[in-house]
Order: C-alpha cells, then sequence, then structure tokens
C-alpha cells in the first residue's frame, strides 16, 4: 500500500541544530517517550499525538517537534492531517534536508497537485546525492502521480461515493469487501480488536486481521458479526474473493510472513476449515488475492513469484483442469496489465470478460488506484483508471460489484473516514 514512513530511518539523515540541544528539557522528554510510542505501530498512535501535541503547545515554533508531529500523523489514520506541520516545520528551517519532499507528501495526500508538484521538483532541486534512502529518491513517481491526479480531478466520472460510515468501519483498518450476488449480505475484513482476547502482531504493531459479516436492513446495514473459527485463526486471516453461489469463500492467510490462498465452503450457519490452495497457485511467494470466475473454469490471483514476472506483485491466471481435478500452469497476464509497480485486489465481472484490479502503475494518482481491462479476441484492453472521485492521492483498492453493475464496494483511505482504510460504496448515476 501506501508506503509508511519509519520515524527513525527518516529523521536519522538530519542534523539537530546546536539551538535545539538547549530545548526545554520537559520538551525533550516529551518527544523522546512520544518517539518511543511512534515506533510501536498504530495501536499506539493516539498516545503518541497526544504527547507530540503536548511538545508542541511548549514549543509550536520547534521545526523538529513539528517535523516529529507531522512523521506521526503520516503513519496514522488520517493521514492527511501531516500537511500543517509539514508546512511549519519547512517555514522554521527551509533547508532541513527532506523537507520539499515531505510537504510535497503532503499536499498529494490533500489532492493539492500543483503544490506538491511545485515541492516534488523543489526536493529533486535541492537533494543532497549522499542521501541514498530509497524512499526519497522517488519524486518522480510522485510528480507522474500528481499529474495524473490533476488531469484525472478535472473531469470528474458520473459516479457518487459514500463511506459506509461508523456502524460498519472502525477506527482500524477495514477492507476486503465481498457482495453477495443480492446485495444483501457484506463479507468485509478488520484489524479491529473483535474480542477481548485479540492479539497484535509483534511485527506490525497492529491487531491481526479477521473476517466479519454484516447483513442489510432496510436501507441500511445490521450489526457485523465476526465469523468464527475455523474460518477466522490466531492469524491474518482475510477475506479475497466469494463465489457467485456465495457459498465458497476465497480468503488469504500468513505462514510465517509469506501468505497464501485458501478456500473455505459454507456449512449450515457455518463454514469449513480453510483449505491451501496448494501449488501451482500458491508458492515460496506472497500470494495476496484472488477471484474465480463465474462458471468456475478460471482462477485470477496475485503472486509476486519471481517466475515469469513483470514487476512486483503480478496478476496470474490458471485454468481449472477437471480430468485431474487440479489447476493448471499460471500464466502472467502480461505487461499490458501488469506494470513494473504492484497490482494486487483482483475481481472478474460474472461473463469473465472484464477484470477489476487496483495498482500503483500505469496512470495512477496515488498509491494503488483501481483499473478495468477486458479480454477480447483473447488480450486485454489497455487498463482504464475509474476515475475521480473512484480513486482518491491514497490507497483504493479490492473493488467489486453488485450483480446489475449499479454499485460498487471498495477500501480507501480519505479525510472523511473513521481512520485508516474503510469501506465504501459507489453507485454508479
Amino acid at each position: 500500500m501506501f508506503h509508511r514512513f519509519c520515524l527513525l530511518a527518516a529523521l536519522s539523515f538530519l542534523v539537530v541544530p546546536a539551538s535545539a540541544q538547549q530545548r526545554n528539557k520537559q520538551v525533550e522528554a516529551l518527544v523522546r517517550q512520544a518517539d518511543k510510542l511512534a515506533l510501536l505501530g498504530s495501536v499506539q498512535h493516539a498516545q503518541a499525538e497526544s504527547l507530540y501535541e503536548q511538545a508542541l503547545a511548549l514549543a509550536p515554533d520547534d521545526a523538529l517537534v513539528n517535523l516529529r508531529m507531522g512523521m506521526c500523523q503520516l503513519n496514522g489514520p488520517f493521514r492527511h492531517k501531516a500537511l500543517p506541520f509539514l508546512l511549519r516545520a519547512r517555514e522554521l528551517e527551509p533547508t532541513r534536508p527532506r523537507i520539499n519532499y515531505l510537504v510535497g507528501f503532503g499536499h498529494h495526500l490533500n489532492g493539492e497537485w500543483d503544490l506538491a508538484i511545485a515541492a516534488f521538483e523543489e526536493h529533486k532541486r535541492v537533494r543532497d546525492v549522499s542521501d541514498t534512502d530509497p524512499l526519497y529518491a522517488d519524486a518522480d513517481d510522485h510528480l507522474r502521480q500528481c499529474r495524473n491526479g490533476r488531469t484525472l480531478a478535472a473531469t470528474p466520472v458520473a459516479a457518487e461515493v459514500r463511506n459506509l460510515g461508523a456502524a460498519i468501519n472502525s477506527s482500524a483498518t477495514d477492507h476486503g469487501p465481498l457482495i453477495s450476488a443480492d446485495g444483501g449480505t457484506l463479507y468485509f475484513t478488520s484489524r479491529r480488536p473483535a474480542t477481548s482476547q485479540s492479539k497484535i502482531n509483534k511485527n506490525t504493531g497492529e491487531y491481526f486481521e479477521d473476517i466479519h459479516v454484516v447483513k442489510r436492513e432496510g436501507d441500511g446495514w445490521g450489526a457485523p458479526q465476526l465469523l468464527p473459527p475455523p474460518l477466522n485463526g490466531p492469524a491474518n486471516d482475510a477475506s479475497v474473493g466469494l463465489a457467485a453461489d456465495g457459498r465458497s469463500l476465497l480468503i488469504y492467510r500468513d505462514n510465517g510472513g509469506t501468505g497464501d490462498l485458501y478456500e473455505s465452503q459454507q456449512v449450515g450457519d457455518g463454514w469449513s476449515e480453510p483449505r491451501s490452495l496448494e501449488a501451482p497457485i500458491n508458492s515460496s511467494g506472497h500470494e495476496s488475492a484472488a477471484w474465480r470466475t463465474a462458471d468456475g473454469q478460471w482462477i485470477y490471483f496475485v503472486s509476486d513469484r519471481r517466475e515469469g514476472s513483470v514487476g512486483g506483485q503480478d496478476i496470474f491466471r490458471a485454468k481449472w483442469n477437471a480430468a485431474t481435478n487440479t489447476w493448471g500452469v499460471p500464466e502472467n497476464l502480461g505487461p499490458k496489465v501488469n506494470s513494473r509497480a504492484d497490482e494486487d485486489g483482483v475481481f472478474v465481472t460474472g461473463d469473465g470478460s472484464t477484470l477489476y484490479f487496483s495498482s500503483k502503475g500505469h496512470n495512477s494518482m496515488g498509491g494503488y488506484d483501481i483499473f478495468k481491462t477486458s479480454l477480447v479476441d483473447g488480450r486485454w484492453t489497455k487498463p482504464q483508471n475509474l476515475g475521480w472521485p473512484i480513486n482518491s492521492p491514497d490507497d483504493d483498492l479490492f473493488f467489486v460489484l453488485t450483480d446489475d453493475g449499479t454499485r460498487g464496494y471498495f477500501s480507501s483511505l480519505r479525510a472523511d473516514g473513521q481512520g485508516e482504510d474503510d469501506i465504501h460504496e459507489v453507485v454508479f448515476r
């Protein structure tokens, strides 16, 4: 997804001015404590934010404290909130290394395309060539995305996007929506602490993912329910694909950090023990998403395997062999669909002719954007960006459509959300 900033790595290159060494000891203590909490991940974000706020109240004109708060916000649930702190840090110390990149990133997240472009251009002009951190060397990618965003936002598509609200979304990450054929059941994945026994992933500082379900009630939705074991296990479980009849779920599980795809069948009111898709679908690499066509003949999936790859994470497909009861050899969809960047979140329409997916490449306006491509005479058409306001400056992922094609559901991180990624609905006009 959109890259996160390592607080220490991002600031280690910066030289603290001598004047900062005489800062109020109380400010220094607050910042030290906040830095430690910020490094622990999103579950400690609120506490870190509060401590930085206390430090800013005591030292509002300290460039480094403003920068620390800006970095905290970039790693928090509302990344767009970083911009005023980054702007203040640049105003106080305009020659600070990397500051123009961070300001450009803040403008980018807020859809302020021209201001972002100006800041990234300035970053390129003054960047110290000895700064080898690859994160700060990708200004050209941001410039391309901002120019794409400026073009796409100038001609909005006929669609209305709305956040599904606090009844479904939480302050944690909510993503991976799957909608039943009749539009009455929604499955999704959340990092919210679903029970008092929910555990934190020590590698990410976030709660483990679990799959939830919610039923439509009248014009709205009921209360989300956590799906019980064995569908949800002790580690990450994420919803990635739903069969046409709604009785089979494709899910993602991470196994020692690699990540594989599994399938579970509905049994009465519950779900069967998820079964690994095994080779040739799963590999020693990372498989993150999948979708099976309505006729069951093809499976589309995302993998970062090296064999036959175009970029980082690519989209592959394999055909079902009824004679051997196995999937055939996967084929990469090729450079027309797969970019040199990452792809993720696949969905195939009922007739099997159109593929929706997310990509950091092509003409993305920032992070992952949602695209569609159609199979015509055996060839994939040029991927089409779904446009503004469906896509945004941040990550837009896991798009699915209702059977009649009038509504779509996807996850996105936006300023009007509950925090982190939220489930959104789009109505096509």
